[in-house]
């Protein structure tokens, strides 16, 4: 849609009555509801979707523990 067009439109909903008004507000309510209820992509992965935007702070910290994993004997039990 063209900003022309769009501003045609909104001289459009000025000549509306207040009835037509309530009901494309209901329309337009009904047709926005699913899109805001939908759940963002990724949403299902828990933590890790969580972190989806900070994938470079995760990488830092994977790397921090496995150069530890490295670096620190294995803790034995006694007697082992």
């Amino acid at each position: 849609m063209s900003q022309r067009d769009f501003n045609h439109l909104l001289t459009s909903l000025n000549a509306l009555s207040p009835e037509q008004l309530a009901t494309l507000r209901r329309e337009l309510d009904g047709k926005l509801a699913p899109a805001v209820t939908k759940l963002p992509a990724g949403s299902d992965l828990g933590s890790i979707g969580a972190m989806r935007e900070d994938a470079d702070f995760l990488d830092e910290i994977v790397e921090g523990a496995m150069k530890a994993r490295r670096e620190q004997p294995w803790r034995l039990s006694p007697g082992e």
